[in-house]
């Protein structure tokens, strides 16, 4: 057998080990706590935050550009 075979093989048998023990892990710690993961509160929290930290970031470039466009003038 070539040796990049054996070794692709070899990489390959390595990778489906830690993909399933990974999702194995993954199963069993959301079996022991059913209060895993984030509620919908904190989700709706989370994307109202990202919602203004790019609503301040469009006002800042906005002045910027604008300020920017002035001294050219």
């Amino acid at each position: 057998m070539n040796p990049l075979v054996a070794l692709h093989l070899a990489l390959l048998t390595l990778t489906e080990r830690n993909r399933t023990g990974l999702s194995a892990r993954r199963r069993q710690h959301l079996d022991s706590d059913p209060e895993a993961g984030l509620s919908t509160l904190e989700i709706t929290i989370l994307a109202l935050g990202l919602f203004l930290i790019a609503g301040i970031a469009v006002v800042v470039l906005t002045g910027a550009t604008q300020g920017r466009l002035n001294q050219i003038k």
